[in-house]
């Protein structure tokens, strides 16, 4: 059936008319077709950005007041098991000195801001959020993905420490593009998984 909210347009065979649509893709593997109209498309987008804006909003005013709440002792938590997950995966020792520090050797990492990897999860659930489904779904999905999302930063977290120490002129290409960048990648394939799922 064609969208309610799209006016009519002729169809292709003369048989009649047909609602004008935008495809989605929907099903295993990408089969099916479900037609979703432009203006629930812009639904979407404009709940995800205001609900991205609430997030990085709310959390960039309480660090600026005092961070007490939500991002130091967040940072603290990514910190400390960063330094457990690098001294277990890592070839070289792995320490937490202070709150937000890791060491090896004479080289440290400090952990703040977009290194606690808190924005990726922020994307991801203005993602889920977002799209229109069942709240139980979405509350299954955010219960999935932002576990894996925050083992995935631990690990970059460390990683970031292992370059630093072992290549040290890899750093910034690894912090600012493989690191940060293999995040969003994972963000928006979540969500298109969940996506397909869902319809």
């Amino acid at each position: 059936m064609g969208n309610p909210d799209l006016p009519p347009v002729p169809s292709p065979t003369g048989r009649g008319e047909r609602k004008a649509c935008s495809p989605f893709p929907t099903g295993e593997g990408g089969r099916g077709v479900r037609l979703v109209s432009t203006r629930s498309q812009l639904r979407i987008v404009l709940t995800f950005l205001l609900l991205l804006g609430l997030f990085n909003g709310v959390y960039q005013a309480e660090k600026r007041l005092s961070g007490r709440l939500l991002d130091m002792p967040y940072t603290r938590l990514v910190t400390a098991l960063s330094a457990y997950t690098g001294d277990w995966l890592l070839p070289i020792p792995v320490e937490r000195r202070g709150d937000i520090i890791l060491g090896s050797g004479n080289t440290e990492v400090m952990v703040r801001g977009g290194c606690n990897g808190i924005e990726a999860l922020f994307l991801m659930a203005a993602g889920l959020l977002a799209y229109p489904a069942p709240r139980r779904q979405r509350g299954q999905a955010l219960l999935v993905y932002l576990p894996i999302l925050f083992v995935l930063n631990l690990l970059r977290v460390a990683m970031l420490l292992y370059v630093m120490a072992v290549h040290p002129s890899y750093i910034d290409t690894f912090h600012y593009q493989i690191g940060q960048g293999v995040l969003v990648i994972f963000v928006f394939g979540f969500w298109v998984h969940y996506v397909r799922r869902e319809t």
